[in-house]
């Protein structure tokens, strides 16, 4: 080979055959050594393609691992993205030898970063454990996630403390020290829906190119399970208004099964199989929703009765008492809603039917039962009726409602009792357990027939109204409550509190 006119220096008696060189660079693709292999006469040389060939199928058989355990994940948790999120981030921990591992998600309409699912740096049986946390959100304007997610490209930090885009606030926030990053987009349709971080390389001192190349391949898979999961949270919202349940379930059953359809050729029996749970699902909901909806008798009471004069006027005081009134709870709340938005806010019949429903939707137990909801409800009232003007007509309607239903199914117990021994309901919503479901079972009650009292809105009022109502209720978790009235208060005491500011409303 006349790249070696004098051999290469180490013969010694015998004589080299084959030679590999590879060359050492570090992670900014600086060339800083050559590793050279040597085989002697006699035996077989070197073979490049041999080996690349073998590097890639181990790679492959590496991810194919990872796309069947995603899968997995989402058959066995197709309403919890956590569990999808922590997949995903274990294995690119994996893949490029990081100590922790960040995913942000992007919202594009506030242009901002978000996360609430962190790598503690603790390991169970072997396995890396994500704490999920109060949300944090950052502009999309910061940092080296922020610039990865407006350019779409590629960003490997050696030094993060000597790069003037490195964001110190998550590093505050969770106590860590960075010293280096990979940082990678996840795209989907051309545009950037998540940033996945690879933080400190634990058997070096960066990130290598070839770290680089098995994440960007790996990227393109997130990008799929992300858009799915994604897909699945839009159709949601969709039937929120619209309740076209058939055809929701369909697009996401179907975009879900393209993860195997794609990647591992399964079959339609599985399909067919989920078609078929679904079409027991939907039974099993139409028994239920025959006993948790009022009878027309109830409704079309409600539409006749008048509340009496003597209470007209009580019923604008604070203190006033709603026990002694418990045949009247559900007349005395449609005349708190007409007093405070006017009486064509709503659709009588609808809200009528509304009213009967989430009143049947309350279970007897001692305190969060049907009297507290009213009880709630009549205190904004109360609040609303003190404050002309301080509230948007969209406001007072999504708060009253919202406080009316703020308790609906509860069951007694506390977020953290049915965290503890393992409940369905912990495991559908990790954080603000009950309230959660609150939220969810006042939409279910909006999607039965004759029941949506906001179907007049238009669809950006309808969202609007949907978020004040889901805000107000996971507001009363006590879990965030204290800490957001201690805010509350400090900002009252320091007069600093601005009511034209969307985040302080």
């Amino acid at each position: 080979d006349e790249r070696f006119p004098r051999g290469t220096g180490l013969e010694s008696g015998t004589r080299i055959q084959s030679v590999l060189c590879l060359p050492i660079v570090t992670a900014i693709g600086d060339l800083i050594g050559i590793l050279e292999l040597y085989r002697h006469w006699g035996k077989e040389a070197f073979c490049l393609s041999h080996q690349e060939v073998c590097r890639g199928l181990a790679k492959q058989t590496e991810l194919n691992d990872f796309l069947l355990d995603v899968s997995k994940t989402y058959f066995d948790n197709i309403v919890a993205i956590d569990s999808l999120l922590e997949h995903i981030m274990i294995y690119a921990k994996n893949l490029v030898n990081a100590d922790r591992c960040a995913l942000f998600q992007v919202d594009h309409k506030n242009k901002e970063l978000y996360s609430d699912l962190f790598d503690i740096g603790e390991e169970k049986e072997g396995k890396p454990i994500f704490k999920k946390t109060k949300e944090i959100r950052f502009s999309i304007e910061k940092g080296i996630a922020g610039q990865v997610a407006r350019t779409g490209e590629v960003l490997n930090i050696p030094d993060a403390y000597a790069d003037p885009r490195f964001n110190r606030e998550v590093d505050l926030y969770t106590g860590y020290t960075t010293r280096n990053i990979l940082c990678m987009p996840i795209v989907s349709r051309g545009s950037v829906i998540g940033v996945v971080q690879m933080v400190n390389k634990i058997s070096g001192s960066a990130f290598s190119k070839t770290d680089e190349n098995n994440f960007k391949m790996f990227a393109v898979f997130c990008a799929l399970a992300l858009h799915c999961a994604n897909l699945e949270i839009l159709t949601a919202c969709q039937q929120y208004k619209f309740g076209n349940y058939s055809y929701i379930s369909d697009v996401i059953i179907l975009n879900i099964l393209s993860i195997y359809f794609v990647f591992t050729g399964f079959t339609f029996q599985m399909y067919h199989r989920i078609r078929h749970s679904e079409c027991i699902y939907r039974v099993t909901m139409e028994k239920l929703s025959y006993h948790s909806i009022c009878t027309a008798e109830e409704w079309q009471g409600l539409m006749s009765f008048n509340l009496p004069v003597r209470l007209c006027k009580e019923i604008e005081l604070f203190h006033f008492d709603i026990g002694p009134f418990e045949n009247m709870w559900p007349g005395i709340f449609v005349y708190m809603v007409h007093r405070s938005c006017g009486t064509s806010c709503f659709e009588l019949e609808k809200l009528c039917r509304f009213i009967m429903s989430v009143k049947k939707n309350y279970r007897r137990v001692p305190y969060h039962n049907w009297k507290h909801a009213v009880t709630v409800a009549h205190c904004m009232y109360a609040i609303l009726q003190n404050n002309h003007g301080l509230f948007t007509d969209l406001e007072r309607k999504g708060l009253l409602i919202a406080c009316l239903c703020h308790d609906l199914d509860h069951r007694g117990f506390s977020n953290s009792y049915l965290q503890k021994f393992d409940h369905p309901l912990a495991a559908l919503y990790s954080t603000s357990t009950m309230e959660q479901h609150h939220f969810s079972q006042t939409v279910s009650i909006l999607q039965l027939e004759g029941h949506n009292i906001f179907s007049t809105l238009s669809s950006s009022e309808y969202e609007q109204v949907l978020e004040i109502i889901r805000k107000a209720i996971i507001a009363t978790d006590l879990a965030l409550y204290f800490g957001n009235r201690k805010q509350l208060e400090e900002m009252y005491q320091t007069g600093s509190l601005n009511l034209n500011n969307q985040s302080h409303r």
